[in-house]
C-alpha cells in the first residue's frame, strides 16, 4: 500500500491569455462542468479563493464567453502539506448563436460560480401537434 498522496495539478494556462489578466502571477484554468438542457447551458465553474467582486465574465465580439477571475486566497507561511497552488483564473468558450449572449446570468456562492445561459426562443425545441 503506498503512503504518498496524489497531487491533483492545476493546469496554467498560457502566456498570451494569462497575459489578457492584467497580473503579474500564474493563471490556472479552473475546472468546469457543463451541462445543456432544452432552455439552457450551464457552466458550473470551480472558484476557490476568489469573492464576488473578483470576478469578470463577458462575451467578446468572437462570441467567446470568457471568465477571468482575481484569487485573493492568502497562502500561510511555512506549509506542512501543499496541495492547492494559488493564483488566478481563466478559461474561455465559443458560445453558438443559438444561444441568447443578452440573458447571461451568474451567480457565486462558496467558491462555484453558475452562469446560465438560456436558449433563444427560435432555438428551443417545438413541440408539433398532430390533427385528426
Amino acid at each position: 500500500m503506498s503512503t504518498d498522496l496524489e497531487k491533483r495539478t492545476k493546469q496554467q494556462v498560457s502566456s498570451t491569455a494569462s497575459e489578457q489578466m492584467n497580473h503579474s502571477g500564474p493563471a490556472y484554468r479552473p475546472d468546469v462542468d457543463i451541462y445543456a438542457s432544452e432552455n439552457e447551458i450551464v457552466f458550473t465553474v470551480d472558484l476557490p479563493g476568489v469573492g464576488k467582486g473578483d470576478v469578470n465574465i463577458q462575451v467578446d465580439e468572437t462570441d467567446s464567453l470568457i471568465i477571468r477571475a482575481k484569487n485573493s486566497h492568502k497562502e500561510p507561511e511555512n506549509p506542512v502539506l501543499h496541495q492547492y497552488q494559488v493564483g488566478d483564473y481563466y478559461r474561455a468558450f465559443q458560445i453558438s448563436d443559438d444561444y441568447d449572449k443578452e440573458k447571461i446570468s451568474a451567480v457565486l456562492e462558496n467558491g462555484q460560480l453558475d452562469i446560465a445561459v438560456p436558449k433563444k426562443e427560435e432555438a428551443k425545441p417545438k413541440k408539433i401537434e398532430i390533427k385528426a
